[in-house]
């Protein structure tokens, strides 16, 4: 019933201010969809925009969606239910954690989509 998981984003020391996206349904895609809100947020991320790309990712990790049900967003540690791995991206150190593997956006952003690109055509 669901597929609960959350997004952490760090942008101070103080993990009793991380930004949290709990989405209802997102968890079996939660890495990819991860990849792709970083990387539209990738301009903001080099300019060290932090507002912007917190905005950006959140916004892409919801897709379009615009009802009253699916997401929240919450300020502090993870405190709703995790069906998933661990997703934290930190605007400090630039970086990308995903249960025990921790790596920089940059790198996590291109093996993500790198990966897209491998697939094989059908034809």
């Amino acid at each position: 019933m669901g597929a609960r998981t959350n997004f952490t984003i760090v942008t101070t020391e103080d993990p009793n201010q991380n930004i949290n996206l709990y989405s209802h349904w997102g968890g079996e895609t939660g890495v990819m969809d991860l990849a792709h809100a970083l990387n539209a947020a990738m301009p903001r991320i080099r300019m060290g925009d932090t507002s912007y790309v917190v905005r950006i990712i959140l916004n892409a990790l919801q897709h379009t969606h615009e009802g009253e049900i699916g997401y929240g967003i919450y300020v502090g540690p993870v405190n709703h239910e995790e069906e998933y791995e661990y997703k934290e991206v930190d605007l400090i150190n630039n970086t990308v954690t995903i249960g025990d593997l921790t790596t920089k956006i940059d790198k996590f952003v291109s093996y993500h989509l790198d990966m897209i690109s491998a697939e094989p055509e059908t034809v």
